[in-house]
């Protein structure tokens, strides 16, 4: 089943939208437009009827969270009332290992089901350093952990939607692009002494889409190309 991305241009880039169920990685460095994209996405599904949720996994407060927001013109306090729900894990969460993460995100949006999901920033995750057993969290077992939450989500009929911190030229030998379904990467070029953005789509699991790099901006309206 497709859903839009409700961004400009990118349904028709996807070649109908996303996948749902699937997680789709948003990858880039910092400053390419990554939250902006999610968010885009998440107001303009939650103004068509979807129930969604954003998380962020950098310990904001919440109200600075909606200050970034309300910038934009897509942003609606009265969807953030009934249809957006905005959460924030606490360094605290994180300290105490994957169950405690789980358990969260569990309790706080999986029981829910919601229809559409961000997680911002998915990187988080690596500073996981203990299990619930308070031993030491091997990389092979965050990769385990990272693939049955991904898992979780597809079983509950959940698009997620996660930012990575991956400059372009490191996508390739991070683990993290191996583990998504859809991975879609925004970078920077410059041209005549000219700074563009771009986003490419590099992987779309069970389905064609259009390749090659797409140039866009980010308006008061959000990423338009």
């Amino acid at each position: 089943m497709r859903n839009p991305s409700y961004v400009t241009k990118l349904d028709e880039l996807l070649q109908g939208g996303f996948i749902r169920p699937s997680s789709i990685l948003i990858a880039g460095s910092c400053g390419t437009g990554k939250t902006n994209l999610c968010v885009q996405s998440l107001f303009n599904a939650a103004r068509n009827g979807e129930e969604c949720a954003y998380i962020s996994m950098l310990s904001e407060p919440r109200n600075k969270i909606l200050r970034t927001l309300s910038s934009f013109t897509f942003y609606d306090e009265e969807l953030i009332k009934e249809k957006v729900k905005i959460l924030s894990i606490s360094t605290d969460v994180v300290a105490k290992g994957d169950f405690s993460i789980f358990e969260y995100l569990n309790e706080n949006i999986l029981k829910h089901k919601p229809s559409r999901v961000v997680i911002d920033t998915i990187n988080i995750l690596e500073d996981i350093e203990s299990t619930f057993e308070e031993r030491p969290l091997y990389r092979c077992e965050l990769r385990g952990f990272v693939q049955n939450l991904l898992q979780e989500f597809d079983e509950k009929n959940i698009l997620l939607m996660a930012t990575g911190e991956i400059p372009a030229s490191d996508l390739k030998k991070s683990l993290w692009p191996y583990m998504f379904d859809t991975v879609i990467e925004l970078d920077m070029e410059n041209d005549a002494d000219e700074t563009h953005r771009y986003l490419q789509i590099i992987k779309e699991r069970g389905s064609s889409f259009v390749m090659g790099k797409h140039r866009f901006y980010i308006t008061r309206n959000g990423i338009t190309f």
